[in-house]
Parts: structure tokens; C-alpha cells; sequence
């Protein structure tokens, strides 16, 4: 089985002012927005991530309701 890879490198802020940065499979969707949108998990993967603070080089699960805002960092 083969599955699309589409790396993007992501910002988050959550609603606890938490921040992280790493990078989010997008699959076969066109944009970050597109698979914050999609129905499909009510969470996102981020790899490489990084919390100040801490943590990096991690896998994050982050639930997509506790997302304030994220953008693509290109």
C-alpha cells in the first residue's frame, strides 16, 4: 500500500498559548488548511517537532480543538 507524502513545515499556537514547530504530513490534500478542514481525524501529526522549552525532534499528536492558530512556515 502506498500513501501520499506531502511534507509541510507548520507553526501552532494552542489555546493554552503553547507553541510548537514541526513538520505535518498533508497527504492528499493541497494545503495545511485543506487537512485542518477534513472530517477525517479530529487529530494532526507532527513530526521533528519542537516545544520550547523541551522537547524536540518529537512525534506530537495534536488535537485539532485545541488549535488556535497554525500557519505554514515555508
Amino acid at each position: 500500500m502506498s500513501e501520499d507524502v506531502k511534507i509541510r513545515k507548520a507553526n501552532i499556537r494552542l489555546t493554552d498559548g503553547s507553541h510548537i514547530k514541526g513538520q505535518v504530513n498533508i497527504k492528499h490534500h493541497d494545503r495545511l488548511s485543506d487537512l485542518l478542514n477534513a472530517g477525517e481525524d479530529p487529530f494532526i501529526v507532527l513530526f521533528n517537532a519542537t516545544i520550547p522549552g523541551g522537547l524536540a525532534g518529537k512525534v506530537v499528536f495534536v488535537s485539532k480543538s485545541q488549535i488556535l492558530w497554525i500557519f505554514p512556515d515555508e
